[in-house]
Parts: C-alpha cells; structure tokens; sequence
C-alpha cells in the first residue's frame, strides 16, 4: 500500500509538471519529491527513465479515460462512428489505390451503406449474438458490411482470405456461422466448401455472381433506407467481432473482440502517438488483420483520420502511394520494412511526408539503416496480440525494443516475464508455488495480469472455451491470481526494455502471418498419407520471421514430392507451405516429442551438417527440388531470396 500511495503521489506531481512545466524542471521537482517519499535506488531509474516513463504514464491516463468515458456511457464502436460521420460527413474516410487509380469513400457513404446493411439484415431476423463470417479481400466497402452488422449486435467473424478448404471450413462452422458474405475473387474457395457448409447457412455476394442460392447483397440494400438506426443494440461490453489467431495448437481461432477491446486498441494509437485527426494514415495490411481493422480502419471511424490502403501490399507502389495521397502517418510489420529496404532506390522515397511509422517486427538489424534512407522522423514499435493483454509500445526510438515496463509505475500495466520449462511449456514454479520471475537478461514467457472488467487489463478469450483456458496461468505472483499467457519469450533488462526472443509453444512467424505447425502437420499427413510428420520454423539469414519445415519418417522413400508440392499449393496459403522438407527414417512421438522438435529446429537445413535427404520449394518447377550445398550457399549469400 505504501508503494501504490508513493508511485500515485509521484505520478501526479509528474503529470502536471510535464504538462505545465519543462522536462528539467518536472526532473528537479520530481526528484525532490522522489527523496522525501524515501527513494534509493530508484535514482538510477528516475535519471534514465523519467522522460520515456513521464511522458507515457500521461498519455496511458489519457487513453484510460477516453475508454473509461466511453465505458461510462455504454458507447459502441457504431455509437463513435456514427457521432464522427456526423461531424465530418464530406471527408474522405478511405483511399483505396489502385495501379490504375482510385477508389474514395466520405464518412457519409459509409455511414449509409453501413445503415443499410443493419436494416437489411435486422429485416431477415438477424439478431443480437448471431455471428455472420466476412471472406473478401480489402475494398473500400470491407468496413461498411462489419459496421453495419455491428450496429445490431451481429457479430461479423473476420476471415483470412487467404484459406482454403478444411481451413476455411473450420473458421466459419467454430465460429457457428448464420451466413457467410464474400466478395467475387473468393467465389472458387466459398465453391470448395459449399458442398459441406450447413444447409442453413445463409450466403451473399458483395458483387453479382451467377451461383444458384448465392444472394445479391448489392441488390437488396439498394431499397433499405440509409438512416441511422434509433434503436441501440450494442453496448461497450459486447461482443463487436471474431479476428482469428493461430495460437500456439490447431486450425485458427475465433478471439473475440469486444467493444471494449477494439476501442483500446483504437485509442492505444491515437493517445499513446499522437495521431491527429487530421492524417492521413497508410496501411496496405489486409483488413480482416487487427492491425489495420482495428488500428487504422478504427481510428478513422472513431476519430476521423483518412485511411489510405490497398488491396494488396506492393513494395514498388509504397512511397508512390505515400507522395501522392500526401501520407503522414504508415503501418508496418517486420517484412513490410525489409521487403520497403530491399527495393532500388525511388524517387517517391524523397517525396513523401511521412513523419512517424508504427508497427511491430522491424529488425534490429536494419532499424537504423531503414529510418537514416526514408528519413523517418519517429518509429513507435508495438507488441501485442489480438486476444492478449500484454500490449506495449516503443515510443522513444529506441532501436530494436518493442515497448517497455515501467519501472516508475508499474501498477499501470502489470507485465512481468517468467520462466518456463522449455521441454512442457508449462511455467517453472517456487517452493511457495508461485511462478519464477526472470532475471534481467533472462529469456521468459511474458504475461500480463488479468483484471476483470478492466478497459486494459481484462482478457475476453475465443469463441471456443477450451482454447480460452490454455491462455490463462493461474498463481503467478500472488495465490489465486491470474495472468494471460503470451506465448512469445521475451528479455527484459534493467530500465524495462523488452526485446522479442521467439515463439513459445507450435507457431512461427513467416511473411507476417503466424503458422500453426498443427494445421501444417495434418495437411501434409492428409496429402501424402503419413500419420506422423513434424513441423517447425527455421530461421533464414536475412528473412524476418522463420521458414516453414517439415521432418518426415519415410524410410523406404516412397513420398511424391511433386504430389506433396500440388497438395500445398493447392490446401495452403503460401505462409504457412513449408519451404523445406527432410526426409528422416522415424520421429520419436513419445514424451520427448517437443525435445526431438526442438533439436530438428536447431540442427536447420545445411545439408553439410544434416546428412538426410532434403528438399527446398521451387515455384518455378512447381515441386520441391533436391536441397545441395550450393542451393543453401545461395541462400546465406543473400542471392536466393524469399
């Protein structure tokens, strides 16, 4: 208690200082009252941290009391937007580029269309918890069918456009769909699955297809009025949407994403960067992401920046996009930034007025490189998940961190990292029972407390129960409390900054989407008829993330690569399609199973040290060729390229 009243009458002096006073007189004042209050060692921390953490604990209040005032009134997402596009009905709420032009919507066409599409549905009884999945890529009318749907308390499941099958299948009937809406370019993959979708699954067309018992959504709104709903459906407790995570086991899940949640996450980039209504903010990520449909897409909902996007991220049409729609604010994620380094040099890269980046994933390696040649005034790297509670930011430019804890004020956010045991994944535990911290330096499993009903600190889980209960620790720091499990290994040191280690658990990062090595597992078994197969990530020099691949007991050699390459291609998205293949004569599935794992993952794919037969993708050759030494010389040298 003494610490919380110390920390508090610390925080308050140090708020008003930094906002009416400068830094050196709020740093002479602060510490004056940091002695009294009968700090020691903290002087240390107070000399090194007191800007980075000042300044931050009063952006955080910030955004604690813009959610909680949103909270107090019950507001919903739709609730915000309808109130923005009210405001600032004629601006343009999004730029959608094209290679041969432009698409614009204001935040009155937006606002209609969503209206209509709330009407219409309410019409066919859609009602409150029913859940409807989105399959389309970006368009500029994707947010219009989700906010519609929202405003009556339909909870739209935003689906990765990039499944296919058995994938596909499985993100719609786990989310127990009433219907599906996609867009013409998902027609084949919707076709695949149409055969084993439940017979009263509802279907719609965002564009007009010739598919028997497929509805013509376009259609049908055009005669729904496009005023406000009176009535209120939603509140800032319920439910908004799915966004699905592959997790550490299984096919993808639905995490749920309260009004709440998107909300902070809407806000956390508003407060904590100070993004000004009057931006115009650049994310070329897909929109069934949180990054862009909750990040951006949200601000712009609820603020009133301009979003710019695309349909599909281009490298080479970047800073062009960034110049001529006059972009101040972009997204990233790490192979967005390396893939930006990688290109010649354009003329588009000087003419931009870009003046900060946000994201997460950009390498230590080329940070400094990446903002010394695009002249990016301010990097703000985050850390967090869609479903977590441990979201941290790097608001200093300070290369290669991901955010931090406050050493200051801990009580803000209660973070801490704590070791587990790498061979169970479960967490390394005391002679009291509680969790072990990591020291300084020391590699450990980050998790955040869960408090219930909290704007920041609450974790609402997925739609599957049994998914939500492996993400929980439970006796962490105190008997009986309860801390949300990243699944992400992490270092701190000792002025709080954290660094991103690995992946804990059965996914890996590849091309910015994380891969269950479960899914992958079971679709190579079913392609090449084998029980058994092992899957991990391998790290490639120069590569953001890890490479797909796959170990597989094939003692007598009969396995068709060429098949396996077609069976890939065909049920994957090209993420999570291994890259590499070795061919072992068995896997041990016993207890030691992660062990053997983790070992294959170690020895990585260097045919002088790994004496089994390998193979590597080719996509020219539509198979997997034999992997030789020069092949793997190529791809260290930098001259193979993924």
């Amino acid at each position: 208690m003494k610490a919380i009243v110390k920390y508090g009458v610390l925080a308050a002096v140090l708020a008003i200082l930094l906002q009416t006073f400068s830094s050196s007189l709020a740093l002479g004042v602060t510490l004056v009252v940091w002695y009294l209050l009968g700090g020691k060692r903290t002087l240390y921390l107070i000399y090194h941290t007191l800007d980075r953490d000042g300044r931050t604990a009063v952006r955080f209040i910030h955004l604690l009391w813009v959610n909680l005032n949103a909270k107090w009134r019950n507001q919903s997402v739709g609730d915000l937007f309808l109130k923005t596009a009210d405001r600032i009905p004629e601006k343009t709420m999004m730029v959608l580029c094209h290679e041969t032009g432009e698409e614009k919507m204001t935040f009155k066409e937006c606002k209609e269309m969503s209206c209509q599409v709330a009407r219409y549905f309410l019409k066919q009884g859609y009602k409150k918890g029913d859940v409807v999945g989105l399959v389309m890529e970006n368009r500029i009318d994707y947010c219009c069918y989700w906010i519609g749907l929202s405003m009556i308390g339909v909870i739209p499941a935003l689906i990765n456009s990039n499944l296919r099958q058995q994938s596909l299948l499985h993100t719609l009937t786990v989310a127990k769909c009433k219907a599906v809406i996609f867009s013409s370019e998902l027609c084949e993959a919707i076709g695949e699955i149409r055969p084993n979708l439940p017979t009263s699954m509802d279907q719609f067309a965002v564009d007009k297809v010739a598919i028997d018992g497929v509805q013509d959504l376009p259609g049908v709104l055009k005669d729904m009025s496009k005023e406000a709903l009176k009535e209120k459906f939603a509140g800032y407790n319920d439910p908004l949407i799915y966004i699905y995570t592959s997790g550490t086991t299984g096919l993808p899940k639905a995490a749920i994403l309260k009004h709440s949640r998107f909300l902070f996450a809407v806000y956390a980039l508003f407060c904590m960067t100070k993004i000004r209504r009057s931006d115009n903010i650049y994310s070329p990520l897909p929109m069934y992401h949180t990054a862009a449909g909750a990040m951006v897409t949200g601000n712009a909902m609820c603020e009133g920046p301009t979003m710019v996007t695309r349909k599909k991220f281009s490298a080479k049409s970047f800073w062009k996009d960034c110049a001529e729609q006059k972009v101040t604010c972009a997204q990233y994620i790490g192979e967005i930034a390396r893939y930006l380094y990688a290109t010649p040099e354009s003329q588009y890269e000087k003419q931009h007025t870009i003046r900060m980046m946000f994201g997460n994933g950009l390498r230590p390696q080329i940070w400094q490189q990446f903002v010394d040649r695009f002249k990016i005034e301010q990097v703000c790297e985050f850390y967090g998940s869609t479903e977590g509670n441990c979201s941290v930011g790097n608001f200093s430019n300070k290369v290669g961190a991901v955010g931090f804890v406050s050493q200051l004020f801990p009580f803000l956010l209660p973070l801490g990292i704590v070791r587990v045991d790498e061979d169970t994944g479960e967490p390394m535990r005391g002679s009291d029972g509680l969790a072990i911290p990591c020291a300084y330096g020391e590699p450990g499993e980050l998790v955040g407390r869960i408090d219930r009903g909290h704007p920041v600190r609450d974790y609402h889980g997925y739609a599957d129960d049994s998914s939500t209960k492996k993400k929980i620790m439970k006796d962490v720091w105190n008997k009986g409390d309860m801390c949300f499990r990243s699944g992400d290994i992490l270092v701190m040191d000792e002025l709080g900054w954290l660094y991103f280690k690995d992946r804990a658990g059965d996914t890996f990062r590849w091309k910015g989407e994380n891969v269950s090595t479960m899914e992958v597992e079971a679709t190579i078994s079913q392609v090449i008829g084998l029980r058994d197969c092992v899957v991990y990530g391998v790290e490639v020099p120069g590569a953001e993330g890890r490479a797909g691949m796959a170990a597989i007991p094939d003692p007598e050699r009969k396995v068709d690569v060429s098949q396996m390459y077609t069976g890939m291609v065909d049920k994957l998205p090209a993420y999570a399609r291994p890259i590499f293949l070795r061919f072992v004569d068995e896997i041990d599935l016993t207890a030691t199973f992660k062990l053997k794992k983790r070992d294959l993952q170690k020895e990585g794919f260097n045919p002088e040290t790994v004496k089994d037969k390998m193979y590597m993708m080719d996509s020219k050759s539509k198979t997997y060729l034999p992997l030789t030494q020069e092949m793997y010389n190529n791809i260290v040298n930098g001259n193979t390229r993924f």
